[in-house]
């Protein structure tokens, strides 16, 4: 268990899939840039490609933790983690009911 205090810490952002590829030599990881209202997008890699196609989670938006250290994965940085849950169908993600804003925190 985790008190209220310890999950505020968890910076939760709505980020808009701008740019999707798989990545060589894997036959799970995506490659994802995400806006997430910053300057820059964000590049992170995930494993959803044996649920996902690169081309239609374009524009789609997403749950991402923001505040996680970055991390190499197969030689590439990923800054952040897509939520997503996992059943027997394979991954879903958690994506916001309605159309909003990049980089819009999850309260």
């Amino acid at each position: 268990m985790i008190n209220f205090d310890d999950f505020k810490k968890v910076d939760l952002r709505v980020g808009r899939v701008v740019q999707a590829e798989k990545v060589e030599k894997s036959d799970k990881l995506l490659k994802l840039m995400i806006d997430i209202g910053e300057e820059e997008e964000r590049q992170v890699l995930s494993g959803i490609a044996r649920s996902y196609n690169p081309e239609d989670l374009i524009d789609k938006n997403i749950i991402l933790v923001a505040n996680l250290e970055p991390r190499s994965i197969m030689g590439f940085e990923s800054r952040g983690m897509v939520l997503a849950v996992g059943s027997e169908n394979g991954i879903v993600l958690i994506s916001p009911e309605k159309e909003t804003d990049s980089g819009l925190q999850v309260t």
